[in-house]
C-alpha cells in the first residue's frame, strides 16, 4: 500500500509561498539542497491601540496659583530668618576640607575627582575622633525645629544613631519616652555606650561633640533661638 508522503511548507517545492516566510530551494548537482529563508510582515496581523479612560465619577482637578494660607506669613518669615545662619550644616562632616594634589598622591583604588590635571583629595577629622561601639538612640520627630539641630549635628559627626520617631499622637514611642525621661519633650537622647540621657538640644549637640567629636560646635548651630528653623 503506498503511501503519500506530504512535507512541510518550507521543504516542499511546489508549496506556496506565505506573507509571513517564503522559502526557496536549490539543488545542486550532488543533489544537497539549500534552503533561504527571507521574514516578511504578517499583513494580518492589526494593531490597535486603547486610551485609558478615567473612572466613573472622576473629577478633574481644578488648578490654583500658589499662595501662602492666610495668616501664615509671619510663621514662614520666622521660619526663614535662621536660614542664612543654617546654610549648609549637616553637608559636610566635622574638619572636611579639600585639596589639590599630583594624581601619584592618590591610591589607584581610591576615588578622586579630576581637576585641570589634577586630583581632588577629601580629608576630615571624623576618623579621628572616638566611635560608638552602639548606635545612639534619638526620640524625635520631623517637624520639630530642635530636633533638626541634632539631626543636623549627627550629621556633622558621621555617627550611627537609630532615630525612634514620635509623632504627635503616636502610641508607640512618645510613652516610652515618658516613662524613661519623665518628661513627653523632645528630643530625648540615649547613649547605651556611656550610659547618658537627656533631654535640650542644645545639651545634646554639646554632649555629642564633646563624646564624640573635637568639642567644637558649628557656629550655625549655637546661636540659640536664631539657629532653630522649622
Amino acid at each position: 500500500m503506498a503511501t503519500a508522503l506530504r512535507l512541510p511548507s518550507l521543504l516542499s517545492s511546489r508549496a506556496a509561498p506565505t506573507t509571513a516566510a517564503r522559502a526557496t530551494i536549490r539543488g545542486n548537482r550532488a543533489g544537497s539542497f539549500t534552503h533561504r529563508v527571507a521574514a516578511q510582515p504578517d499583513d494580518t496581523t492589526a494593531t490597535t491601540s486603547t486610551t485609558p479612560a478615567p473612572p466613573a465619577g472622576f473629577t478633574p482637578p481644578v488648578p490654583k496659583r500658589f499662595e501662602v494660607k492666610p495668616g501664615q506669613s509671619n510663621n514662614i518669615a520666622g521660619a526663614a530668618l535662621a536660614l542664612p545662619f543654617r546654610l549648609g550644616t549637616g553637608v559636610f562632616v566635622l574638619g572636611y576640607g579639600v585639596t589639590l594634589v599630583d594624581a601619584n598622591e592618590i591610591s589607584p583604588d581610591q576615588y578622586a575627582l579630576d581637576f585641570q590635571g589634577r586630583k581632588v583629595k577629601e580629608t576630615s577629622k571624623v576618623g579621628q575622633c572616638p566611635r560608638p561601639a552602639k548606635p545612639i538612640e534619638i526620640y524625635e520627630f520631623e517637624g520639630c525645629p530642635f530636633c533638626r539641630k541634632v539631626r543636623e549635628m549627627v550629621s556633622v559627626l558621621d555617627l550611627d544613631v537609630l532615630y525612634y520617631p514620635c509623632p504627635k499622637g503616636s502610641p508607640t514611642f512618645r510613652p516610652k519616652v515618658l516613662e524613661m525621661g519623665g518628661k513627653r519633650q523632645f528630643p530625648y537622647m540615649v547613649d547605651p555606650n556611656t550610659g547618658v540621657a537627656m533631654y535640650e538640644s542644645d545639651d545634646i549637640i554639646n554632649y555629642l561633640a564633646k563624646t564624640y567629636g573635637d568639642g567644637s560646635v558649628p557656629i550655625m548651630l549655637k546661636l540659640g533661638l536664631l539657629t532653630v528653623s522649622n
